[in-house]
Formats: structure tokens, C-alpha cells, sequence
């Protein structure tokens, strides 16, 4: 299935319940998308603290996915196909953040994400993040997905995209070819901000 545009507005709506919202004509307020999509307190891999939101979302391009170190088999394929597809995608000029959130917050420390991710390869702007169950859930679920800790394995393979500026996004599925798949995030990220701030809806 290939990703269509979504603003942010349907985002929650468009992936929860699988049909896709048409692009409205919102305008960016950047306290309200804070409070879309929490400015939860995570760690990356570095052990750095970071707020969702400003830290990892703000003024970016991304590609987002959910992992957990100990699946023995779809989440190394997901780590190869997202690093294929962000390389793909920084060759057409438009290189996002990736961003991986584990499913696994109890056993996956900052340490365990970044040695899990040194298996597969490395990307300058790549983050895994861990933190309190209850802030990966909220998290999750704000990007229209559900997580549950107790079963790490019942995660999305989907991917998610976004142009936070433009407030358009976009799903991709981890069996899409990446040179495709980059094509949609070089168009993605060339969308332009939405700039009128004191106009702010949706």
C-alpha cells in the first residue's frame, strides 16, 4: 500500500482506523502540536534526556518505527529497511531523523538500544528511545498505534513519516522498496511549513 498525505489532524484518526484523512488547510501552532503529541520525557541511546516533542519532533523530517532488542526477527529487518530507506532518501537531499521507540522499556536501557543498533548499521540522526512504560504508550498512542509492554511483540511493523513544519504525514509499509519509499519522504519533506501561526487550527 503506498503512504498518502495526512495532516496531523487526521494522523491519529487515519492510522488507528486505517482510512486517511484528506489534507486540510491548518496552520501550524507549535504549543498545539506539542500537545498533540506529548512532550513525554524519554532517554536515546546516548542516555540523553529528551522531550518528545522539542527535542525529537520540532522543525524535522521523520521516520518513525517501533522495535524491541530481543525480537528475534522482524526488528532487525525493520532496522535494515528503515536505514536503507533514510540513505536512500539523504541521496535525493532530503535526509530525515529516524526514529525507533522500543516496545520493551524494562530491559531495553540506553546502552541495550545502542549496541542493538550498532548490528545493523549507523545513520547520523538516528534515534532509539526508551523511557517509562506509561510515557511509550501515550506516545504510541497519539501516533495512532498501541504498544503494550507486557507483550513487546504486539507492536506495528508499519512506518510512520512526517513533515512537523507542514503538519503532513504519512505511513509506509516495511515492505515497500526503499527507493520508493524515499521518494515519498524527498516529496514529504519538501512540503513547505505552514506559517500563520496566529491562524492556528485543527
Amino acid at each position: 500500500m503506498n503512504g498518502m498525505g495526512l495532516t496531523r489532524r487526521g494522523l491519529l484518526a487515519g492510522l488507528a482506523a486505517g482510512g486517511l484523512a484528506r489534507p486540510a488547510a491548518a496552520l501550524d501552532c507549535d504549543a498545539r502540536e506539542r500537545d498533540y503529541f506529548s512532550n513525554a520525557a524519554l532517554t536515546d541511546q546516548d542516555g540523553r534526556a529528551v522531550r518528545f516533542y522539542e527535542d525529537v519532533l520540532r522543525g524535522r523530517t521523520v521516520l518513525v518505527g517501533w522495535i524491541f532488542t530481543a525480537c528475534p526477527d522482524a526488528c532487525p529487518l525493520l532496522a535494515a529497511r528503515s536505514l536503507s530507506i533514510v540513505d536512500a532518501a539523504t541521496e535525493r537531499g532530503a535526509a530525515p531523523r529516524l526514529v525507533h521507540l522500543t516496545t520493551d522499556p524494562r530491559r531495553d536501557r540506553p546502552e541495550r538500544l545502542k549496541s542493538w543498533a550498532a548490528k545493523y548499521g549507523s545513520y547520523p540522526d538516528w534515534r532509539l528511545l526508551t523511557g517509562a512504560p506509561a510515557e511509550l504508550r501515550d506516545v504510541a498512542r497519539r501516533l495512532g498505534q498501541a504498544v503494550d509492554e507486557e507483550r513487546p511483540d504486539r507492536h506495528t511493523t508499519l512506518l510512520i513519516a512526517g513533515n512537523v513544519p507542514a503538519r503532513r504525514w504519512l505511513r509506509i509499509r516495511p515492505d515497500m522498496p526503499p527507493e520508493a519509499a524515499a521518494l515519498q519522504l524527498a516529496d514529504l519533506a519538501a512540503a513547505p511549513p505552514v506559517a500563520d501561526a496566529a491562524g492556528c487550527v485543527g
